[in-house]
């Protein structure tokens, strides 16, 4: 799901429009001495014209994130501000606090409605079954490869990637190898085991469907 990132920045951009900000920018490039150290996700302006660099955090802030978030303000001239779910301790809170570091809770400032509840709902539901097409759609192509029929057939027994490298007799710093090589090759990206386990069982079902079909045309 590689644009779940970009998609919930949207989101964040979004939410600071009906928050009163201005959007000014996305991803901007935070410069040193003509050297790029960093990207701010968004960059905003509030009602009163003051400039704020925003990083968009899906999870908790924990200290670092507050360190980058003061950080890249201070370089582009502008007030650091976070969007999150809130703080992952209190010395996250307390560093926020002492940097002036503003952080909006996403779980207290996003309200959606129904129609947009179904939306983000849709979105991921159809996102996910696209996923799963591909990676089957995937398989079937490499499915007359003996090894990749012994790498299905392993994730299948097993629960995790150590499991499947022992299946295979892969162990040590081979097993880290497999793993990447696996996921080139099916370009499966970030796609976990278990959504892999689960497209693998819906490809079989699939074939073996498609095949019992053929029999009966065969006897007919």
């Amino acid at each position: 799901m590689a644009n779940v990132g970009a998609r919930f920045e949207d989101y964040v951009a979004e939410l600071l429009s009906r928050l009163g900000y201005k959007v000014l920018g996305r991803r901007v490039k935070v410069v040193v001495n003509d050297v790029e150290v960093g990207e701010v996700d968004i960059v905003a302006e509030d009602g009163s014209g003051v400039k704020y660099a925003v990083e968009v955090k899906s999870g908790k802030v924990d200290v670092s994130a507050v360190r980058q978030a003061y950080v890249n303000a201070k370089v582009l001239n502008a007030k650091p501000l976070i969007v999150s779910r809130g703080f992952s301790n209190d010395s996250s809170k307390a560093l926020a606090d002492e940097l002036g570091v503003s952080v909006i809770n996403l779980e207290e400032a996003v309200v959606l409605t129904v129609d947009e509840l179904r939306t983000v709902v849709e979105n991921v539901i159809y996102e996910a079954i696209g996923d799963l097409i591909n990676t089957m759609f995937t398989l079937a192509t490499k499915s007359c490869d003996q090894r990749v029929r012994a790498i299905m057939g392993a994730i299948l027994e097993c629960g995790d990637w150590n499991c499947v490298c022992a299946k295979l007799n892969v162990g040590g710093d081979d097993c880290g190898a497999l793993i990447s090589d696996v996921k080139r090759e099916l370009g499966l990206g970030n796609l976990s085991l278990s959504k892999l386990k689960t497209a693998i069982r819906l490809y079989n079902l699939v074939a073996l469907l498609m095949n019992s079909c053929n029999r009966e045309g065969v006897r007919n």
